[in-house]
C-alpha cells in the first residue's frame, strides 16, 4: 500500500545519557509530526557528512529544528563570548539542512534554537542572553526550579505583523517562552512575523520560500490543543505534502 504521509527530518542534539553519548529528541516533537501526517525520521549529526547527507536528503520532504538545551556557537555569527553549551554537530547538520531548504524550496519548520540558527544561516546575529540587554521586560525564560508543566506554560503574548504569514491565522496569541540566546539583527531575506511586547523577535520567515517559518517558543508542547500549535503544524506538513507536486 502507498504511503502518502511526509517524510519529516527531525534534528538530533548530543547529550549523556547514563553517562554514554548519544544522540537525542524529545518525543513531543515526534509525536507533534505524527499526529499531524508526517512519517518522522530523526536526523543524528553525522548526517551532515557528505556521503550520509547526499544519501538521505532526496528522502526528505520537510525539515524542523528543534530547541535544545545547547546555543548556538558564537563563532557562526561573529561573536567571541565563551559559550558554555555548545554543540558542534547539531550546527553543522542544521546550518547544512537550512542550506538545502533555502536551495530547494524544502519546507521547513525552526523552534527556539531552530529559529536561532535560521537567524544566522541568513546573517543575521544573535544576543547571547537577553537579559543583559536591559530593554527586554518579558519573562522569556523558564524557571527550572519549578514543575515542567509550569515551567511549559503559556507566560506572554505575541503580536503578529500583518503581510505575513502567520497573519493567516490572526494578529495576537499567547505562547510560552523558554531561551536565553534572542535574535539581535534580522538576517537578510527574512520578515518579522511576530514580536513580544517589549520588542523581542518572536518569528520570522524566508521571504519568496514557500513555507520556511521559525518560532521562539515551542509549539510542539500543546500540539493538539493550542490553536497557534495547530496551526503551524498543519500548514508544514501540508506543504510536506506537496514539495514535489
Amino acid at each position: 500500500m502507498q504511503n502518502n504521509r511526509p517524510n519529516i527530518a527531525i534534528v538530533s542534539c548530543h547529550k549523556l545519557i547514563d553517562g554514554q553519548p548519544s544522540q537525542a529528541v524529545y518525543q513531543k516533537y515526534i509525536d507533534a509530526i505524527n499526529y499531524y501526517g508526517g512519517n518522522p525520521i530523526i536526523l543524528p549529526n553525522v548526517s551532515a557528512e557528505s556521503e550520509n547527507f547526499n544519501a538521505l536528503i532526496d528522502l526528505i520532504d520537510g525539515i524542523v529544528l528543534t530547541g535544545s538545551y545547547s546555543n548556538v556557537a558564537p563563532s557562526r555569527y561573529g561573536a567571541t563570548h565563551l559559550e558554555q553549551l555548545q554543540d558542534l554537530g547539531r550546527d553543522e547538520l542544521s546550518f547544512k539542512l537550512l542550506a538545502h531548504a533555502d536551495k530547494s524550496g524544502t519546507p521547513l519548520l525552526a523552534i527556539c534554537r531552530g529559529l536561532q540558527e535560521m537567524n544566522v544561516y541568513f546573517g543575521g546575529t544573535l544576543h547571547p542572553d537577553w537579559r543583559e540587554v536591559g530593554s527586554y521586560f518579558e519573562p522569556h525564560l523558564e524557571d527550572k526550579s519549578q514543575p515542567l508543566d509550569v515551567q511549559y506554560q503559556t507566560v506572554h503574548d505575541v503580536n503578529i505583523q500583518s503581510e505575513g504569514r502567520l497573519s493567516e491565522f490572526g494578529t495576537k496569541w499567547h505562547v510560552n517562552s523558554l531561551h536565553k540566546q534572542a535574535i539581535r539583527d534580522v538576517g537578510n531575506r527574512l520578515f518579522v512575523e511576530a514580536l513580544a511586547p517589549d520588542g523581542l523577535v518572536e518569528a520570522i520567515s524566508a521571504i519568496d520560500h514557500p513555507f520556511l517559518i521559525g518560532v521562539q517558543w515551542h509549539p510542539e508542547l500543546n500540539y493538539i490543543n493550542d490553536n497557534l500549535s495547530k496551526f503551524l503544524f498543519t500548514e508544514f506538513i501540508h506543504h510536506a505534502s506537496k514539495k514535489d507536486d
